[in-house]
């Protein structure tokens, strides 16, 4: 049924209803008569935001005053990643990115050979990264993405040193480059706006990690109001090539929601009272076409069940 869902609204919507902006999405609403745990996890994650600054803990899920349980191995990921402040994402998703990360090992292995062969000395300096490191250097200019392929275990930062003494910049750095390319990895050299020589990585960026391992948009999700911010900000100064990855992110999250269950907007007025509940829950009633977002020691709020649509392009 999702399946059929989606199929529609990514092949037969554009021709019904003319052309869409694919940067655009909106939560349309609509009579919703099934909903799985993965749709409520979905659903939580839209809702979710950066202000948060406590775990989630676990989260109950109930569906027409039935309390459900999660089983299947993504839900279980999903809910794993919503419990705490800084899930640790290369552990959660290991067992799924497990071939990636051998190969992008191998690939680190074979770079240093090459550069031991040039005489040159190196060192990676750091693969894996945490969440909370991760924001850290973001806060403090020393990166510009929120979440980085560190984050998963596929992502490497390389010092090159000459007696001993690490070259913070250097010639040298362009032909590491070079041989990081011709390995299949990509080059943070190449990055446009924020140039990082230092850096080698599995996927070009992360639209085409997204497309290739779809369930991983839901990690981007927490931060798809940053993106949005950068690139509409850069945008209206006439500057999208400096945020063309960043358009690109945008774009293959929006295909991975495409049809997928929403909570729409606008919270609306309850028909019925939910008592305050101390862990985080999402509650959806079918009958009254309603969902109840209560994040973890905070109000709860109701908002009408939907699907999400592309916006029509003006």
């Amino acid at each position: 049924m999702r399946l059929a869902f989606i199929l529609f609204y990514l092949f037969l919507s554009p021709y019904l209803f003319g052309q869409v902006d694919s940067l655009r999405i909106i939560c349309q609403k609509q009579l919703i008569p099934f909903v799985d745990g993965q749709d409520l996890l979905w659903m939580y994650r839209q809702r979710d935001t950066l202000k948060s600054v406590s775990p989630t803990g676990p989260i109950e899920l109930v569906v027409n005053e039935k309390l459900i349980g999660l089983t299947d191995s993504l839900s279980l990921r999903y809910s794993a990643s919503l419990s705490g402040e800084y899930p640790a994402l290369d552990s959660i998703w290991y067992s799924v990115l497990a071939g990636e990360i051998h190969a992008f090992e191998m690939q680190k292995d074979s770079l240093h050979k090459r550069v031991d062969q040039l005489g040159w000395k190196m060192r990676y300096l750091q693969s894996a990264r945490d969440l909370k490191r991760q924001q850290q250097l973001n806060r403090s200019g020393r990166s510009q993405v929120l979440l980085s392929f560190h984050n998963f275990g596929l992502a490497a930062d390389v010092g090159l040193y000459s007696r001993r003494k690490y070259l913070k910049r250097s010639t040298r750095y362009s032909r590491l480059g070079q041989e990081a390319k011709s390995l299949g990895m990509f080059w943070g050299g190449d990055f446009v706006g924020f140039p990082d020589p230092g850096h080698v990585q599995r996927f070009a960026n992360s639209a085409a990690f997204i497309e290739k391992y779809p369930f991983i948009s839901f990690e981007f999700e927490r931060y798809r109001d940053a993106y949005q911010r950068a690139y509409w900000k850069k945008q209206s100064v006439g500057r999208e090539d400096l945020v063309k990855d960043t358009e690109a992110l945008l774009i293959s999250m929006n295909r991975q929601r495409i049809g997928g269950v929403c909570a729409c907007q606008y919270a609306t007025l309850p028909t019925v009272q939910i008592p305050i509940n101390s862990n985080a829950k999402v509650e959806v009633n079918t009958q009254q076409n309603w969902v109840y977002i209560q994040p973890k020691g905070s109000n709860g709020y109701y908002y009408s069940l939907g699907r999400w649509e592309y916006e029509a392009k003006n």
